[in-house]
């Protein structure tokens, strides 16, 4: 009786913990030239783009770096759309910020400034910045304006356009599979990068404690063992 009020409990936990994790699809910003020779940008996305909690090292906030800018790859005349000479070499220049949103410079050094240029170089090109909201509430949008420059100067310079995001606050999921009457598994996902378990005995507990235990992997989650005999036991996933 005592290892199935420890599961029943576990499993409300699991019920409080869960959530579902954004898919992160590559997005690209594709970059053209009219049939009169002016750079054209294509933002075939829809915005604001969702960004998720930095994976990256030393990066704080929300960051992605899945949002390109791409080289058109072949000509499109009914939409004015060709592709680009490879005697041009293109960067593109940071317009405006809004407060809190950040994109790297080219050499992972810093935040760029308005008016600095970041490298992209002669077509054909894909390039992955990585886009940076440092400072962020969850379902508010923050923008960058920016253009695109040919230093060769085969093309003038495209006119300004926005790119938006808005941060996400991501709940990964937490589940339970029964082994028998005293054990149990705990799965998660092991994008759960940064992610703590935590345990507590009760759900409205003030104070919950890392659990150490070092997890194994089953497939492409997290997989640790655990006791259901004893004191019941609550378990949540918890981003610091």
């Amino acid at each position: 009786m005592r290892a199935l009020r420890s599961l029943v409990c576990l499993t409300v936990a699991m019920v409080i913990a869960a959530g579902m994790s954004l898919a992160s699809a590559e997005e690209e910003i594709m970059i053209g030239r009219s049939a009169g020779g002016q750079l054209k940008v294509q933002l075939d996305i829809a915005q604001p783009l969702p960004l998720e909690a930095s994976v990256f090292p030393g990066i704080s906030g929300y960051a992605t770096g899945a949002v390109g800018i791409h080289s058109a790859v072949y000509d499109d005349p009914t939409n004015d759309f060709f592709q680009l000479s490879t005697a041009a070499d293109f960067r593109f220049v940071l317009v405006a910020k809004d407060p809190g949103m950040e994109v790297w410079n080219d050499t992972g050094s810093g935040f760029m400034a308005t008016n600095d240029m970041f490298f992209i170089g002669p077509a054909p090109f894909d390039t992955h910045p990585i886009w940076n909201i440092v400072n962020g509430t969850p379902g508010n949008a923050y923008s960058l304006t920016i253009k695109v420059r040919d230093v060769n100067g085969v093309y003038p310079e495209s006119g300004p356009f926005v790119l938006s995001f808005t941060p996400v606050q991501v709940r990964y999921r937490l589940d339970l599979k029964p082994v028998d009457t005293q054990h149990a598994t705990l799965l998660w996902a092991t994008n759960a990068v940064g992610w703590q378990l935590q345990s507590a005995t009760t759900v409205t507990a003030a104070n919950w404690e890392s659990v150490i235990n070092v997890p194994g992997f089953t497939g492409t989650n997290f997989a640790l063992s655990i006791t259901t005999a004893g004191t019941a036991q609550f378990f949540r996933l918890r981003q610091p």
